[in-house]
């Protein structure tokens, strides 16, 4: 990682774009300087990075027309001074510019370099730059980007340039994590004062790429006026919440989980599960599958009691020995797995809720305390399909925050940068690949927060470690190779992180 003046280890604690755009002039105040200085020093971290490169080739700097332009062509004076090949691509007229941004675009042009504000203008040359740095919008952007924006961002596609973000890749919604057509895809973002929570999770942690943290020398004097909107634990944090045996423990002592699922022909997602809870630790796991599934879940690991069962009349005496439930994986939603899933529903136990135990809540939804919902976007829609506050938009915090408050339930709303939420509560999680869009990942989660559940963890706790575990493990056995991951490759590795 670079290690430079300006850049720091990433955060616990993460901000609305919003909230940093209100309220950093005030904490410029009260750290004794002023937002003309802040642009300085923002363009310094910027340049700081673009020097640490092995540049082949110019630079070419994208400039909109705020004080996110005003960074840009602070960084074009910059680089210009230093002898980096530089030019700026005025994608608004920057005769437009105001106050600060205005005064950068003047000390630059003063200095003899050129701004082209079409992009054919700037193609004639013929040259690819090595860095190519998105200075067009900040932390105010939301919607969609102007047409005359997003046909730039496409032309430029088609180069394999390193490519820079200023503060928020343009496109991206720093607060909702929501990003429009043809948003620019960074490398690297360089985000300032504050971490922006947007950057963190859904396709906008693609479009941010490595994210470094410039305060600029007033964090501490922010920090002290805003309150986060949400947090990004450390791996250190949240492995620091594992389950600790006792010398003198016993299996009964280590939580006894029942898991529920596996109609017809579909036995393999309750096996994934079942056996993932084992591997994080329950001391005892029992399964109810259907009776057609029942030798094929047992065949090769013996250490599982799996149940046939018919109905939920039989489903009595094995929820009266298990403290922890999962309900879901391969269930369906037949008769029978919805006489089940009723059974279940009526129950005090703690139970994760994952597939089609999401789809049978999403058509007789209510309240479920005592639930952890699993969901993917997908699930997450179906499940507020009838709720009266139903989101409006794409975000996932909104998604997230809806489905949490209506439900009463802990919601893992899975993805790159998983949320977890409950009541107002939010953890970003850290961990996890591409190498995760495999069959039976979630199957694997559900069997994961089940086993840390039934060893004593609170919910919001299980679920933050549990998402975390599931991506390192994940991380672990991509490095055999990203294609061809299979889900059931983590268990070595879970057993290793849970320790």
């Amino acid at each position: 990682m670079l290690q430079a003046k300006y850049l720091t280890n990433l955060p616990q604690v993460a901000y609305t774009a919003q909230a940093v755009q209100v309220n950093e002039g005030e904490a410029a105040r009260q750290a004794g300087t002023t937002l003309s200085a802040l642009m300085q020093r923002a363009a310094g971290a910027l340049f700081e990075y673009v020097s640490s490169l092995s540049l082949s080739g110019p630079v070419l700097i994208l400039a909109g027309k705020g004080n996110n332009g005003g960074d840009g062509y602070v960084l074009a004076h910059l680089c210009h001074q230093a002898g980096i090949a530089v030019e700026v691509l005025a994608l608004f007229d920057p005769e437009q510019l105001q106050g600060d941004a205005r005064a950068a675009y003047r000390q630059y042009q003063g200095g003899g370099a050129k701004v082209s504000r079409h992009s054919a203008d700037w193609q004639e040359s013929e040259t690819v730059p090595a860095l190519i740095v998105d200075a067009v919008f900040g932390s105010g952007f939301r919607g969609q980007l102007p047409e005359h924006v997003a046909a730039v961002f496409r032309q430029l596609a088609q180069y394999t340039s390193h490519r820079l973000a200023v503060d928020i890749p343009s496109g991206v919604n720093g607060s909702t994590s929501e990003v429009a057509e043809d948003a620019f895809v960074a490398d690297v973002t360089i985000t300032f004062i504050a971490l922006k929570q947007g950057l963190l999770t859904g396709s906008a942690r693609h479009h941010a790429g490595t994210v470094f943290l410039a305060e600029l020398g007033v964090g501490g004097e922010f920090a002290q006026l805003v309150s986060p909107s949400s947090h990004y634990f450390s791996g250190e944090s949240l492995l620091a919440k594992r389950p600790v045996r006792p010398a003198d423990t016993y299996k009964n002592r280590c939580g006894h989980v029942l898991l529920i699922g596996g109609g017809p022909g579909m036995a393999g997602a309750i096996r994934l599960a079942a056996e993932a809870c084992l591997r994080s630790g329950a001391g005892l796991v029992s399964v109810a599958t259907h009776p057609d599934n029942q030798t094929m879940v047992l065949q090769g690991r013996y250490e599982l009691m799996v149940h046939g069962v018919t109905g939920p009349d039989e489903l009595t005496p094995l929820l009266d020995k298990a403290d922890t439930l999962v309900i879901g994986p391969g269930l369906g939603q037949s008769a029978w797995a919805r006489s089940l899933f009723d059974k279940v529903i009526r129950c005090s136990h703690q139970v994760v809720v994952d597939a089609d135990g999401l789809n049978l809540l999403a058509r007789q939804p209510r309240q479920w305390q005592n639930a952890i919902l699993t969901p993917h976007w997908g699930e997450a829609k179906r499940l507020s399909a009838t709720v009266a506050t139903l989101p409006k938009s794409s975000s996932r915090f909104e998604m997230s925050d809806v489905l949490a408050q209506y439900y009463q339930a802990c919601v893992v709303l899975k993805g790159p940068g998983t949320l977890i939420q409950q009541a107002q509560r939010i953890n970003i999680n850290r961990s996890g690949c591409a190498a995760m869009a495999s069959a039976g990942m979630g199957d694997v989660l559900s069997g994961i927060i089940a086993a840390l559940l039934a060893q004593g963890l609170s919910k919001f706790d299980a679920a933050m470690l549990a998402v975390y575990i599931h991506g390192l493990a994940a991380e672990k056995a991509a490095h055999d190779g990203a294609h061809g991951l299979l889900a059931s490759d983590l268990f070595v590795h879970i057993r290793g992180i849970i320790g």
